[in-house]
């Protein structure tokens, strides 16, 4: 098929609209190809008649409650994980299909969870449910990079530490850390509500509750996530995720194991060749988390050798957690649907 989305419109929601990642979606379909029709934001109802922008138009929002998606075929949503549960299957079942960003559904086997780059070729999957998962922002950027050098040298055991933005709590988070920020600077105790502790200044440990294995909620959709993406339910994945006192961009540190050697150079050219990154390379070339903010594409850096263990490598990773870490990774899916499946 080719890239042409001439021919019919889709109607379409943006659940979540007022949002962080809500606000995203709209700057980025407004920059799309994908062919709109009637477009819908919704909200909760404390946010109903707001008015956003998207192609020069200025829309009202709607309330979320109550609202019929039997007129709608393709619904994004980036709302929490219990009401996108909840609120997203009622829209698979009058017809809509959902694209989810919110986690909730990163377990249901029944449910593809799609990263373009890596996996497109299980989207026809969403027929099963009428719901498609984007993963979490550290899930893309992982399996981004794992999948050419899985494909190329197979992979053994992989660490990963993520480094979490405020913004990933929504817009609370950045409030919070721009408000402790604020008192901070000027001799006051900071406020404490979005987060159980100082977040300014600090760094938190964990980023979501821990389960009963002593792993958190998002460690373990993460793993999920990237298990999934790579088709590969055996790959030995370990991941620490942590917040940092920054408004946007994630950041991760990995260590991987390969099953043939595989030099540095070897990788980092390998990687600069796959879709969707962006290799630095040389002493000097480490991408800072402020160099990925804004962009479309994940920032690879500091590709080096593990001199702990042979076969393993170590390489640093960023990306806007709103753009390709959510509300690109949407739009890529949807254009992926409308060209190929619908």
């Amino acid at each position: 098929m080719t890239d042409d989305l001439t021919g019919r419109q889709f109607d379409i929601a943006v659940v979540g609209a007022t949002g962080l990642v809500g606000e995203m979606l709209l700057e980025l379909l407004g920059e799309s190809d994908l062919p709109l029709g009637q477009v819908t934001l919704l909200a909760s109802a404390e946010s109903a008649g707001r008015r956003l922008a998207l192609r020069g138009h200025h829309l009202a929002v709607r309330a979320l409650d109550g609202f019929d998606f039997s007129g709608v075929q393709i619904a994004f949503f980036a709302v929490p994980e219990a009401l996108a549960r909840e609120e997203a299957q009622r829209a698979a079942e009058a017809g809509a299909i959902v694209i989810d960003c919110s986690g909730a559904f990163a377990a249901d086997q029944d449910v593809p969870v799609i990263v373009p780059e890596v996996n497109a070729d299980m989207l026809a999957d969403f027929r099963e449910r009428g719901i498609i998962a984007s993963p979490s922002p550290a899930a893309i950027q992982l399996a981004m990079v794992l999948k050419p050098l899985g494909d190329q040298a197979g992979l053994g055991a992989v660490n990963v530490t993520v480094c979490e933005p405020v913004s990933s709590a929504g817009r609370p988070g950045v409030d919070e850390l721009a408000g402790q920020t604020a008192r901070l600077l000027n001799g006051q105790s900071p406020e404490v509500k979005a987060f159980d502790r100082q977040i300014a200044f600090n760094a938190h440990p964990e980023t979501s509750p821990a389960l009963q294995s002593g792993a958190s909620r998002a460690e373990v959709r993460l793993v999920l996530e990237v298990l999934r993406l790579l088709g590969d339910p055996g790959l030995r994945l370990n991941a620490t995720c942590l917040r940092i006192p920054v408004f946007f961009g994630t950041s991760l540190a990995v260590q991987l194991e390969t099953a043939q050697p595989l030099a540095p150079e070897e990788a980092a050219v390998m990687l600069a060749s796959a879709p969707g990154l962006v290799v630095s390379e040389g002493p000097l070339g480490a991408t800072a988390l402020e160099d990925a903010v804004g962009q479309d594409s994940v920032r690879v850096s500091r590709v080096r050798a593990d001199v702990s263990r042979e076969q393993s490598l170590n390489l640093s990773l960023v990306a806007d957690n709103l753009r390709k870490g959510a509300a690109l990774n949407c739009v890529q899916i949807a254009r992926l649907l409308i060209k190929d499946h619908l």
